[in-house]
């Protein structure tokens, strides 16, 4: 299963970069056995076809750097031995999400997002997706909740959805490149965080250049 789930991997993450470089329209069955060293009939047995194997994609790109992002607060999170720990660490955390290094995320997954309102089973892959990350992220959440650190007053998982949301509408500020007040949406938007988690809210925000 581990192997398995790993060539999967694999598959998706050289489609990943063929979509970044040249869109779903660059994607080719023969260049993509090539580029993973797999075969055709493999790539249609975990993917059905085609369009199977780029919604497939679309999703990984969607999820895969939110993922590792989740992973590293959790890991963090649970290392935590008081409030003033933890609230560091959701302090760094929230200032990585929003980042100048991470607009390339943030930008692609409004792209799979958009393909996504006119693609149902793209839709439903990133919703399934998305979904499995809330569970995941919730749980570090859930932890400091226990504690009594953060307010036990809302849903973990749709707060996790909720910051999502919050981090990828960051693009609508960077459409035309970094912002001159990109700071002052920070500001604005990690003390609605913070107001929600009711920690102290950083007090500075921190920039992390490329």
């Amino acid at each position: 299963m581990a192997d398995s789930q790993l060539l999967r991997d694999q598959i998706l993450h050289v489609v990943a970069k063929i979509i970044d470089k040249g869109g779903e329209k660059a994607v080719r069955i023969r260049d993509v056995c090539v580029a993973s060293k797999t075969t055709p009939p493999t790539i249609y047995r975990i993917f059905g076809d085609r369009t199977g194997l780029i919604v497939a994609a679309q999703s990984y790109r969607f999820t895969l750097n939110q993922t590792v992002l989740i992973k590293d607060f959790a890991a963090a999170a649970y290392s935590a031995k008081n409030k003033s720990e933890f609230v560091k660490i959701a302090h760094q955390n929230l200032n990585l999400m929003f980042s100048l290094k991470r607009q390339d995320f943030r930008s692609m997954r409004l792209e799979v997002l958009g393909s996504a309102q006119s693609n149902k089973k793209l839709a439903v892959e990133i919703n399934n997706a998305q979904s499995i990350a809330n569970e995941f992220g919730a749980q570090p959440i859930r932890f400091a909740q226990a504690r009594g650190w953060i307010n036990d007053d809302f849903d973990p998982e749709i707060y996790i959805a909720w910051l999502t949301g919050m981090v990828n509408a960051r693009v609508i500020i960077e459409l035309n490149g970094k912002h001159p007040k990109s700071n002052e949406w920070d500001k604005i938007a990690m003390r609605s965080i913070c107001v929600v988690l009711d920690i102290p809210e950083p007090k500075k925000v921190k920039r992390i250049k490329n």
